[in-house]
């Protein structure tokens, strides 16, 4: 190529005269072909001149192909020349190339070399223009006398070190995974990230250059392990609430007809793990085992004020209705009296005697029968969630439930008496939360 270079300096030199040489060239070649077929010479003759002709056409054409090929490749373009110690060794395309040629070289030599490796801006043919990296290697090859050769390790395109021995790097890696194979025998075992080695050279004292021990350890620290194993677990599968309508409770009350109860279910699971989190699971198959009972809700539907065949109810603002149909009056508060600390509401008026007691809410009956406690006749209701309402002094062989019954809201359950502990036919009316006998009046709308 140096023979052309210089072939195409002193032609370029001529200016214009290239382009006219050339033309003259082909004008003479087709001068010729014009005067071949006008003559009127002999067979062998024409013969011996198409030879001719052939040869000077092939010759014509190799010296146009190689000033061409010659005049593309030789054109002239902005680039940066790299020297060391003032001696070129290759030209890059910018200067960002350049920087980046001395520094994959001096990663490798040294900050020592650092000053023996210059740039500067020059013209140059376009065909001389080579590669950051291979410059690079030029450069490392004119200083790197001393040089060994080394394989620098990478984890996921991140450098780790370099080794001298690839085989002994490679082992290291490999121990790593067989103990992770060990560790996890159940599972299928990769690395998550790529491990690879590349060839370079180095200094012999380069600190980077790592005994395959000090690799392992970096290894270990580095690495992590993906594996995956099938898993077997019963897990619930919740039940779902149903609810159904019922004028048997008043607008707001509801009650659980039957509770609900979770079924299960055996699943086998692919989990995958990096190290020993989790990061994905996939169901590979669930097996019902037992089905999940819905549980069913009754809500009421029946109005605050609503006629129970004989009896009207009345309707209050609190949690319960009013336990006496056609009594409206407290006699006797919640508080201290003169009698002692009164522990309900008492609740009388004209022609109390006989009056039917209705339960403030739906609920489940406790206690029904005579109390020594001063209470007579009484019955206690439980409305769930530690809630209890208790009437008491109620007349004989009035109680019309029995413990363990269910009653709704404004159901009848006996009639206002005077046994016990009693001054007038009256009801005592509790609410009591969690054992603790609390003022009836808020839940009934008083406050």
């Amino acid at each position: 190529m140096k023979f052309f270079d210089k072939i195409y300096d002193l032609i370029a030199g001529l200016g214009k005269m290239p382009k006219i040489i050339v033309i003259g060239i082909v004008k003479r070649i087709f001068s010729f072909f014009k005067n071949i077929f006008k003559s009127n010479k002999k067979r062998e003759s024409h013969n011996k001149v198409f030879r001719n002709c052939v040869a000077v056409l092939i010759a014509a054409s190799i010296v146009c192909g190689i000033f061409f090929v010659s005049a593309k490749n030789n054109t002239r373009v902005d680039a940066i020349e790299i020297k060391v110690d003032g001696e070129s060794v290759g030209f890059v395309g910018s200067q960002t190339e350049s920087d980046t040629a001395k520094a994959y070289a001096l990663k490798v030599l040294g900050s020592a070399d650092f000053e023996k490796i210059s740039d500067e801006p020059v013209k140059t043919q376009a065909h001389l223009i080579r590669s950051a990296s291979a410059v690079g290697d030029e450069i490392i090859n004119t200083l790197g006398a001393d040089l060994i050769p080394v394989y620098e390790v990478y984890v996921d395109n991140e450098y780790i070190c370099a080794v001298e021995d690839a085989l002994a790097a490679r082992d290291a890696i490999n121990r790593i995974y067989s103990l992770a194979e060990k560790l996890y025998k159940k599972s299928t075992v990769s690395f998550s990230q790529s491990v690879k080695l590349v060839n370079t050279k180095y200094a012999p004292d380069n600190e980077n250059i790592y005994t395959v021990e000090m690799l392992g350890n970096s290894l270990n620290q580095k690495l992590q392990i993906l594996h995956a194993e099938c898993e077997k677990q019963y897990s619930p599968t919740e039940f779902e609430t149903v609810e159904v309508q019922t004028n048997k409770l008043f607008i707001g009350d509801s009650r659980i007809r039957r509770t609900g109860s979770n079924g299960s279910e055996y699943n086998i699971n692919l989990v995958t793990y990096i190290n020993n989190q989790k990061v994905y699971s996939e169901e590979l198959m669930s097996i019902s085992v037992t089905d999940p009972v819905a549980q069913v809700v009754e809500r009421g539907i029946r109005a605050e004020s609503l006629s129970m065949g004989s009896y009207t109810v009345m309707g209050t603002t609190g949690m319960f209705c009013w336990p006496v149909v056609d009594l409206f009056t407290v006699t006797s508060p919640y508080g201290s009296r003169s009698l002692g600390y009164h522990r309900g509401i008492d609740i009388s008026g004209a022609s109390a005697s006989g009056k039917l007691v209705v339960a403030g809410a739906s609920g489940t009956v406790t206690e029904a029968g005579w109390s020594t406690g001063g209470y007579g006749n009484y019955v206690k209701i439980d409305h769930g969630n530690g809630v209890e309402t208790l009437y008491a002094h109620m007349l004989d062989d009035s109680i019309m439930v029995n413990i363990g019954d269910t009653v709704v809201k404004g159901q009848s359950v006996g009639r206002v008496g005077n046994t016990g502990y009693s001054f007038g036919a009256h009801l005592h009316f509790e609410v009591r939360i969690n054992g603790n006998r609390l003022d009836p009046a808020p839940f009934l709308g008083l406050q």
